[in-house]
């Protein structure tokens, strides 16, 4: 999900959290990548509101102050929360422009066969809110924001993972900033998914459901765009590799939506959206109230998420350790494990040093395993249903 959320958590309308967890709670993005955000604080308290409807485990990225010069007197800063069961950190930054910070996250998928196989999956993660209103001044900051981003990417591997997303305050498929980003020639080449419906403004654009903004004809408490739903201003883009349904993560075709918009409430209100609508009346209303902008929503499939699910168990864990007065003896519990459970101990390599099954379910136990040198190991649990579980011990002499 990426959402542009209005000045939060210190807008016009305060204490907004409720509000928007109506919104997370039926989307239930493991990726929520936000917009307009105003406070360390703001990003904490949604990251505990996702947490709170324990679907699950999520942390946030660092709330990094702008650093490019622009807008100093409107910071509106950008981030990430995320499921660590699906997605872990490696790192995070900023792409400097001439008016607003564009954010890196550089993630990977969480596979539990990782320590096995060491073939990392990475996500880069750009989230942007390029420069607002019509103009020439202000198509050209738009441009140079893209421009920055655009060179940047020359640095990443080919054929990299990558997602740019944000409030891109595009006005028409021709603005230079869009043809830009969507160009062929670039080292990363980004794939706007309806792209094919053509130029978006005006009444005669027949996708109307892919709009943005407004979610209100009039404004309310004095605080973001009025005007009803009659521009597209929000974007996730995705590189040709996660276009690709060969890869092995990729972007779920038909997936797209602009939550909540069915395309019947052209210059209308987000809540007149309400016939025939999947998305329930009560968050056709949270969405009203906690933005002017609609969240975009879509789904990256992989098997090794579905890997993610199968192995992880909630009421399984397995811990391993070797003692530093015996360097030979590895001591090892098993919680929520069945009677014939496999065991197995991997270099990083991948390779099996030691394999064995285990006699009862709950078990505490050591083994000797005196050929291992100094370094690290896997200590891998296999129960006869495929649930499993792993972990990593140290040898040192």
């Amino acid at each position: 999900m990426s959402y542009n959320m209005l000045n939060f958590p210190t807008g016009n309308i305060q204490g907004r959290v409720d509000t928007l967890e109506k919104i997370v709670d039926y989307a239930r993005p493991h990726l929520l990548m936000i917009q307009e955000l105003k406070s360390a604080q703001g990003l904490a308290s949604v990251t505990d509101m996702m947490n709170s409807l324990d679907y699950g485990d999520f942390q946030h990225s660092e709330f990094i102050e702008q650093q490019s010069p622009g807008s100093p007197g409107n910071l509106l800063q950008q981030a990430i929360v995320f499921d660590t069961e699906k997605l872990r950190l490696k790192s995070e930054s900023v792409v400097l422009t001439d008016y607003r910070d564009i954010n890196e996250f550089v993630l990977y998928l969480n596979d539990p066969l990782l320590p096995i196989t060491s073939d990392t999956t990475f996500l880069y993660v750009y989230v942007t809110h390029l420069k607002s209103s019509t103009g020439a001044d202000n198509e050209l900051a738009r441009l140079t924001m893209v421009n920055y981003l655009i060179e940047h990417f020359e640095s990443l591997p080919p054929n990299a993972n990558v997602i740019f997303a944000g409030d891109f305050n595009l006005y028409t498929n021709t603005e230079a900033a869009y043809t830009a980003i969507t160009s062929t020639d670039n080292a990363i080449v980004m794939v706007d998914p309806f792209a094919e419906y053509g130029d978006w403004p005006g009444s005669n654009f027949l996708h109307k459901e892919i709009l943005t903004q407004s979610t209100r004809v009039n404004q309310v408490a004095a605080d973001g765009a009025s005007g009803g739903l009659d521009d597209r201003f929000d974007f996730i883009l995705f590189s040709e590799s996660l276009m690709n349904e060969d890869n092995d993560l990729h972007f779920l075709q038909g997936s797209f939506e602009s939550l909540g918009n069915t395309g019947n409430c052209y210059n209308e209100n987000i809540t007149d959206c309400n016939i025939e609508n999947p998305v329930p009346a009560e968050v056709l209303t949270a969405m009203y109230y906690m933005s002017d902008h609609i969240p975009q929503v879509c789904q990256l499939h992989t098997d090794i998420v579905d890997n993610i699910q199968n192995y992880r168990i909630s009421d399984r864990s397995i811990f391993a350790f070797v003692s530093p007065a015996n360097a030979k003896a590895l001591r090892y519990e098993l919680t929520g494990f069945g009677a014939g459970t496999v065991l197995t101990i991997y270099n990083l390599q991948g390779q099996i040093l030691y394999s064995w099954q285990t006699t009862n379910s709950d078990e505490k136990s050591s083994r000797n395993i005196p050929q291992l040198q100094s370094g690290c190991y896997v200590f891998h649990a296999c129960d006869v249903n495929g649930g499993c579980e792993s972990n990593k011990f140290n040898i040192t002499e």
